[in-house]
């Protein structure tokens, strides 16, 4: 079963993303990272690649907690995350990382720094599942106000490259040919969606 997490309308990100997506794909990396109270030294590290949902997590994580939340660490001076880190000990308030690299990949300088965010717990969101593709194309569409039914979420869902990457590609693709050649999301156009991704002819293979 998915489930869907809520946010408060004022933490929508600029695109209006509201709520994140949990499918078997990801369910045990967030069951671990939402029980904030046992997280070691009150710190996380939250690792995806772009559109993976850590930044609409990670306000969820600040907000459910109370704690703290820097997005794009790997791209914050060792001060900032080295303050991050000891206020969420002083505080006794947690604190969530999120980068689409584990630490040892930021650059640090400081030893002590590094030392810290090694003995946090470090959670990466997984490739995402046959559901995660299809909830996921259907969000993304839907943000663009393009409805795409069930049965042909499932078609695109089996086709595609499982990454977050290629279902943002895939949304991206569909949305601009249906604008370009003003005709609803059918069967056809996905399919020529995901044959101009793969650099094919889109002639029906199945």
């Amino acid at each position: 079963m998915t489930r869907q997490f809520a946010l408060p309308f004022a933490a929508a990100g600029p695109e209006g993303d509201s709520e994140f997506l949990v499918t078997a794909s990801n369910r045990a990396a967030i069951d671990r990272l939402f029980d904030w109270t046992r997280l070691p030294f009150g710190a996380a590290v939250l690792i995806g690649p772009a559109g993976s949902g850590k930044t609409v997590i990670g306000r969820a994580f600040a907000g459910g907690s109370g704690g703290g939340f820097i997005d794009n660490a790997d791209g914050e001076s060792d001060e900032t995350l080295f303050h991050a880190w000891n206020r969420a000990q002083t505080q006794g308030l947690p604190v969530l990382f999120a980068a689409s690299k584990p630490p040892g990949e930021w650059g640090i300088r400081l030893p002590d720094l590094l030392s810290r965010l090694g003995a946090s717990l470090l959670i990466e969101i997984p490739p995402p599942d046959e559901d995660m593709a299809q909830l996921l194309l259907q969000k993304l569409l839907a943000r663009a106000g393009l409805a795409l039914p069930d049965a042909l979420a499932h078609y695109a869902a089996l086709r595609t490259e499982r990454s977050y990457p290629a279902i943002r590609d895939l949304a991206r693709t569909i949305d601009e040919m249906a604008l370009a050649m003003q005709r609803p999301i059918g069967q056809r156009l996905v399919r020529e969606a995901l044959a101009k991704l793969a650099g094919t002819d889109g002639s029906p293979t199945d």
